[in-house]
């Protein structure tokens, strides 16, 4: 009986020996041999990057080539289901009915917008930096629910899926209604967006009054009332100098003279 079981088992290796010996035959014959027995022509791989599926079908056939989708990647530029990258690379011959391996585009990765409210504008910051987001417009608006600093509110709503650096926008609590609101620093802006700057900090523009500066583009503010970091009543107003161009020099008398 021991020795039935030992021919049986010396069978079944010569069996997996000639089995793996066809393989590979099959494969250098396939590879190596066949190549110089059929006479395939060759063609240049065609560059396929950024091509969709429709396109590279179509270069495809045209080059006579087959293709195999290696691995799917996130790309922030190449659109979904369009081709990365390709091997062999563009340019290389090789005889016609080849795969070529594809990987392709799974478009941009999506984060997802975390719940910032009731946190302060640091921890907001650290949240959505942590989310590969950044921090867009800031809105100040009163809140007698939420001490001056906090997140009031924010769009995009929390659970939403934006691409990578995306901003999202907040509304920061600029304490009660009846709280004095910090004046921000106005120095160096232009008059075009003061307004708009002041809106948010929930004040308004003063009186204007220009001073010639040729060191500053025209229109720069030069100085304001309130100065910044005072705090003054809600919907105040900030007097503003701005910058003026000189005016043009006048004519000389001279150069309306004419002789007699």
């Amino acid at each position: 009986m021991h020795i039935v079981k030992s021919i049986l088992r010396q069978l079944g290796l010569l069996a997996t020996g000639a089995l793996l010996a066809g393989i590979i035959a099959l494969t250098l014959l396939d590879a190596i041999i066949m190549p110089y027995i059929v006479d395939t022509p060759s063609v240049q791989v065609p560059d396929l990057q950024g091509l969709s599926a429709p396109e590279v079908s179509a270069r495809f056939e045209e080059a006579g080539l087959k293709m195999t989708i290696g691995d799917s990647l996130h790309h922030e530029i190449i659109p979904a289901d369009a081709v990365i990258d390709q091997d062999p690379s563009v340019g290389q011959l090789v005889k016609k009915g080849r795969r070529i391996v594809l990987t392709v585009s799974k478009g941009p990765r999506y984060y997802e917008v975390p719940d910032v409210r009731r946190v302060s504008l640091r921890e907001a910051r650290l949240q959505l930096e942590g989310n590969q987001l950044k921090i867009g417009q800031i809105l100040y608006r009163s809140s007698d629910a939420l001490p001056e600093g906090a997140v009031v509110g924010q769009s995009p709503s929390p659970g939403a899926q934006l691409a990578r650096n995306s901003a999202v926008d907040l509304q920061i609590s600029n304490g009660p209604l009846a709280a004095l609101k910090r004046v921000p620093d106005l120095i160096g802006l232009s008059i075009g967006v003061v307004e708009d700057t002041l809106r948010k900090y929930e004040l308004r523009i003063g009186h204007i009054a220009k001073r010639i500066d040729e060191q500053k583009s025209v229109g720069t503010v030069l100085a304001q009332a309130p100065e910044s970091e005072q705090r003054i009543p809600r919907h105040s107003r900030i007097d503003l100098v701005v910058s003026a161009a000189p005016p043009p020099p006048e004519p000389d008398a001279f150069d309306n003279w004419e002789e007699p």
